[in-house]
């Protein structure tokens, strides 16, 4: 094959696969999803789900949203002594065999990213806890580990989306 012809090829290829990626990029818009007092927004290719001990459950084909409401009465009921949010996210980390120095201070929440094998897969979640006027809230984006890469960045702005009304 001559130089012109490859040069011509080569435009052909890099054409078609920004065209291709472009229009891949297109598919999902921006959709607000609200239920028990939590609204977040995500995209259209999410669906809204149930899942028992969720309150909030919404499924993509490769990404899970959940959220957990807990009632701080509740909690103190339960022995647990919590005054704020940072105390909240300590619990969790406990929960989840996370250190201290794995939470991460974004706006109005914390987040801390971790992985677990399930069923012989790796899983990457990405854990966010959120104070409610009386609650807490554990929110938890999960793909597999090997996709966490593609939408960690989503993560974040997922989570920035979040809020709750309770």
């Amino acid at each position: 094959m001559n130089f012109a012809i490859k040069k011509k090829y080569f435009a052909f290829i890099l054409i078609t696969i920004t065209l291709a990626t472009s229009l891949w990029g297109c598919g999902a818009n921006p959709k607000n999803f609200t239920k028990s007092d939590l609204t977040v927004t995500l995209n259209t290719n999410f669906e809204e789900s149930s899942k028992s001990g969720f309150d909030v459950y919404i499924i993509s084909s490769d990404v899970i949203f959940s959220a957990t409401r807990e009632d701080a009465g509740d909690l103190e009921y339960a022995g647990y002594e919590i005054n704020s949010l940072q105390d909240y996210c300590y619990e969790i980390l406990t929960l989840n065999g996370a250190s201290t120095t794995d939470l991460v201070k974004r706006n109005d929440y914390y987040y801390f990213v971790d992985n677990k094998v399930v069923d012989n897969a790796e899983y990457t979640y990405f854990h966010c806890m959120y104070k409610g006027n009386n609650s807490y809230w554990i929110c938890e984006f999960v793909c597999k580990a090997k996709n966490y890469d593609i939408f960690g960045d989503s993560f974040l702005i997922w989570a920035d989306s979040i809020k709750i009304e309770d």
